[in-house]
């Protein structure tokens, strides 16, 4: 399914949502909605423990890149506000089901992680990963275009790029790096010496062409088998019926 495509879909998952809840969006934005308490965003017992955790409650408040005075995750399109409704619940670590699919009981996620990676004329770049827990770093897309690029010179400053990967075998297109951030997190999982996942959406397996291919170019097989696809939908097929019933509803999962 094209972005723009799933956008659309969610926009209006998440706006009967509202609709059927009462709550106050903006609707007139083409590709989101915006919910106007962040608090609506999220799963209600999600959030109610996000307010109880500070560091938590810090990541909430990241501005979105387009709209002044709106929260990036008050958007309906939010991969933040997703990934924080499922690992800030409650009862999560309590569902089997969720921990078969993850490989490991969900506990104490850190969100919006800096690994420091190491980059010439840097003290470590300023790379964010979207979530650590439990030995991975855990890179979360909904309805991103894909991976960003770079220019060729600025990628190469990283400095441990041609020991972890075959570089000449990653993409390239008119001088820049194809699937940057994919690179940049598989560099601080090599630095870090954790395993690295990729969270995202059924509906987008271009997502999954692009990481796996670049996952594909690492030197170290370890590294390469440590490399994991989990999708949201797995995981809201084995969650609790209330989380569940909340992402089938808020963001069209099925």
């Amino acid at each position: 399914m094209h972005p723009s495509q799933l956008r659309q879909e969610i926009r209006e998952s998440a706006r009967s949502y509202a609709q059927s809840h009462d709550l106050d969006v903006d609707c007139s934005w083409k590709s989101a909605i915006i919910f106007r308490d962040l608090a609506d965003a999220l799963h209600r017992p999600s959030f109610d423990a996000i307010c109880d955790n500070e560091i938590w409650r810090c990541r909430t408040k990241k501005s979105h890149q387009q709209i002044d005075g709106v929260k990036e995750m008050q958007s309906s399109n939010s991969s933040d506000a997703l990934l924080m409704s499922i690992f800030c619940h409650p009862e999560l670590s309590s569902w089997k089901g969720v921990a078969d699919v993850l490989g490991f009981s969900p506990t104490e996620p850190e969100f919006g992680y800096k690994p420091r990676v190491a980059k010439k004329g840097t003290n470590g770049d300023e790379t964010e990963i979207d979530m650590a827990i439990d030995g991975y770093f855990v890179e979360a897309k909904l309805t991103e275009t894909d991976f960003t690029e770079k220019a060729v010179a600025e990628v190469e400053k990283y400095e441990g790029l041609a020991s972890c990967f075959h570089t000449e075998c990653l993409c390239i297109c008119d001088g820049r790096f194809q699937n940057y951030q994919v690179i940049r997190n598989l560099l601080a999982s090599t630095q870090h010496r954790k395993h690295h996942m990729l969270l995202c959406d059924e509906r987008r397996p271009d997502l999954v062409r692009r990481y796996m291919k670049t996952v594909c170019c690492l030197r170290d097989e370890q590294m390469r088998k440590g490399c994991r696809v989990v999708f949201w939908q797995e995981i809201w097929r084995a969650c609790g019926r209330d989380l569940g019933d909340f992402l089938q509803a808020r963001y069209g999962l099925r």
